[in-house]
């Protein structure tokens, strides 16, 4: 185990305060860290916190600095308020999430309550728990008799061993603590009060099952009223899971949201083009053709067949292949290039060198200030990520492997460990990393764009794909032998599969481009925008109108003139800005509304690929059909409803890939506030593809790396 010093020393290097403190060894088994300021040299014990409150001047639990320059106080200052910011908006969004999922104990249930309901509890403490309940009786008595506070904090130890015991006979993950759900049903218990009976087996199959199923649906219905105005996509995506079960899920999206709509069982099936046709096509008069703008799949060639058969029968609408899944097969055809290959290939062999054995995983950390593999939510791109991380860690890395603690032990002398190390203090192994960053960080910069969801991506895909071949193109120097070949690459992908009418006609009418000094014009984007209306707008009056309003829209008439309009362009999404200013333009506001809020991928289909792994366990392989399709059905949605809320509250400086949880069938067990991979993920078998699910670290050295270029 690591002590806390060791971590706090190691782990938040991020925090100004150390700049200016320097960490003191008092000796004895110390759990904080001591730490003397550079301006009065005063010893202050606590850690960081501290220090940053004796460099701030704000007289709490420590004397400020008398010496501290000006510039150094308004820096620590303006640290503490922004992670102060920072918590309170992380925790009003958790709030908000419990209380969007809350059936009992929350504001609404108590003023629709009657004055009957029970109080609480009758022993009146107050303790942590007591933030997330709510006193429902309005008329207390006043005589309630109040518990000591050691005797409060002993009542809340036997509770939380309850619930703890729970957890652990059932086998239940520990980061389901981490739901709102699970914090609804403490404060619904703890509202209730004594004398609570639970439900039973019979209850939770039968009646409670039934009603969260209508519950779901009305929570879902919302999101269906906009899909008239907006149009909806239609995402699909196939799959297998741990049983070899071939699945299907699909999923509708619209700016407002996305509903999960079934998962299908397809394993007794040929998954053929007119398979996936009829499938499809089916799908479409469940939603309504009229409300369908496209579908999108991956680019597998069934799927692709099957996609140009539904847009032939079909004649208002579109198939779109999934750009995460385009831009994973370029990065892909990417990592076969020789420096690539290399890059890769060695940091897989240092990373399961080091994460196989349990010794040199903990002399690692000792060096790093972070962990080279970090889950993420993100399914793609994840190999090009971690080598950032690793170059990140470059430096400790190369100190590791030179200490004497390495030098010592037996793994030095083995081949292996020989080997590792001298790929490691290798600089032509790290330059191919470089390389590999330099020329893929662009792509991954749309990938991140179009996969993480946090606005749709219709409006912004076309120009993105052109900045990210010109950025690669200026990061190898400018010279067209250095980027020909990669350029290749992707055009391979882009104009051949990725490059779409829709791509060109989000660019014209997405005012961000269209007003912008260095637009685009090309000719084929003005020609794909026809192509479009021709399509999308069935009425062919309605389709001249939308023609014609397009010059207003174009030299910025009546509502496009005003001010407002103008300086909220970038402020707004596209579909917002659109929703706004349109109305003077109401056929060609429809068309813009439908094109820009179409999402770009079907990951979305993917995200929560184990929701049927969860239901279909061998535990519970005796429920009906209707039972598990309802519960695959309630937990889809609720996941998706959660993520939507999540994002709302991200921040702008935050990466969308990363914000969402690990699925707890794929646990990561935490030591010490330290994530370690699983060891079936380090198998002696896995390929490239074992980078799959790691976190972006990209710290500010590797930055200004890529930008020196090679």
């Amino acid at each position: 185990m690591v002590k806390n010093k060791d971590k706090v020393a190691s782990g938040h290097r991020k925090d100004p305060a150390w700049k200016y403190s320097t960490q003191v060894d008092v000796g004895g088994d110390k759990t904080y860290v001591y730490l003397k300021c550079n301006y009065c040299d005063k010893v202050v014990k606590g850690g960081v916190t501290r220090m940053k409150e004796h460099l701030s001047g704000s007289h709490k639990n420590v004397a400020p600095c008398s010496k501290v320059p000006d510039a150094v106080r308004e820096e620590i200052k303006s640290y503490m308020n922004k992670s102060t910011t920072s918590k309170h908006l992380a925790q009003k969004q958790f709030e908000d999430r419990v209380d969007a999922g809350s059936y009992y104990g929350s504001e609404r249930s108590i003023r629709d309550s009657s004055s009957s309901m029970k109080p609480i509890s009758s022993r009146g403490a107050r303790g942590p728990m007591d933030h997330y309940m709510v006193d429902t009786s309005e008329d207390r008595p006043s005589t309630t008799q109040k518990m000591a506070p050691e005797n409060a904090r002993e009542a809340r130890r036997r509770v939380c061993k309850d619930i703890g015991r729970f957890f652990y006979e059932n086998a239940i993950p520990f980061n389901v603590a981490t739901s709102p759900a699970y914090y609804n049903m403490i404060r619904s218990v703890g509202a209730f009060g004594r004398g609570f009976k639970p439900p039973t087996m019979y209850d939770l199959r039968t009646w409670i099952l039934k009603e969260e199923l209508e519950s779901t649906d009305k929570s879902i219905e919302e999101i269906k009223k906009t899909w008239a105005q907006t149009g909806v996509t239609i995402m699909s995506d196939g799959w297998s899971d741990i049983k070899h079960r071939s699945l299907i899920n699909i999923l509708i999206n619209n700016p407002y949201g996305t509903v999960f709509l079934r998962s299908i069982e397809a394993s007794d099936q040929v998954k053929d083009a007119e398979f996936i046709f009829r499938l499809l096509d089916s799908i479409v008069d469940e939603v309504g053709e009229h409300l369908v703008v496209q579908i999108v799949t991956d680019n597998a060639s069934s799927y692709k067949a099957a996609g140009n058969k539904l847009m032939e029968k079909r004649k208002h609408l579109y198939w779109t292949p999934c750009a995460a899944h385009c831009i994973d097969l370029i990065l892909e055809k990417l990592g076969d290039l020789p420096q690539h290959k290399n890059a890769l290939t060695k940091a897989k062999k240092i990373t399961k060198f080091i994460y196989n054995h349990s010794w040199i995983l903990a002399l690692m950390r000792k060096f790093s200030k972070k962990e080279i593999l970090r889950p993420a939510a993100t399914r793609f791109a994840t190999a090009y990520l971690t080598l950032e991380s690793m170059l990140d860690a470059r430096q400790p890395l190369e100190a590791m492997f030179t200490s004497t603690q390495w030098l010592s032990c037996a793994w030095a002398k083995k081949a292996e460990g020989k080997e590792i190390r001298k790929i490691v203090l290798n600089d032509r192994f790290w330059q191919s990393v470089l390389y590999a960053i330099t020329t893929t960080r662009p792509l991954v910069h749309v990938l991140r764009m179009v996969d993480a969801e946090k606005k749709p991506a219709m409006g912004f895909i076309y120009n993105a794909m052109d900045e990210a071949k010109e950025m690669i193109a200026s990061n190898l120097g400018g010279s067209e032998g250095s980027f020909r070949e990669i350029w290749n690459i992707i055009d391979d992908r882009w104009e051949l599969q990725l490059h779409r009418h829709l791509h060109a006609a989000g660019y014209y009418i997405n005012p961000q481009y269209q007003y912008a000094e260095n637009k685009s014009t090309n000719p084929e984007i003005k020609l794909r925008l026809y192509h479009c209306m021709d399509r999308l707008i069935s009425d062919a009056t309605e389709r001249s109108n939308a023609d014609l309003q397009l010059v207003p829209f174009r030299n910025k008439e009546g509502f496009f003139g005003l001010q407002q309009a103008k300086d909220t362009i970038a402020k707004r999404s596209p579909v917002e800005w659109w929703i706004q200013f349109g109305d003077g333009t109401p056929e060609l506001q429809r068309f813009a509304v439908k094109v820009l809020g179409l999402t770009c991928s079907s990951s979305g289909c993917e995200r929560n690929w184990s929701t049927y792994n969860q239901v279909h366990t061998k535990r519970r392989n005796r429920l009906s059909t209707l039972r598990m399709n309802s519960l695959v059905y309630i937990m889809y949605n609720r996941r998706l409803r959660d993520r939507n809320l999540k994002k709302k509250g991200l921040m702008d400086d935050e990466d969308p890939l990363l914000c969402d949880d690990v699925a707890s069938d794929d646990e990561w067990f935490v030591d010490d506030e330290v994530e370690v991979m699983p060891s079936e993920l380090l198998d002696e078998d896995l390929n490239v593809d074992f980078f799959d699910g790691l976190k972006a670290s990209t710290s500010t050295t590797t930055q200004e790396q890529i930008k020196k270029g090679i």
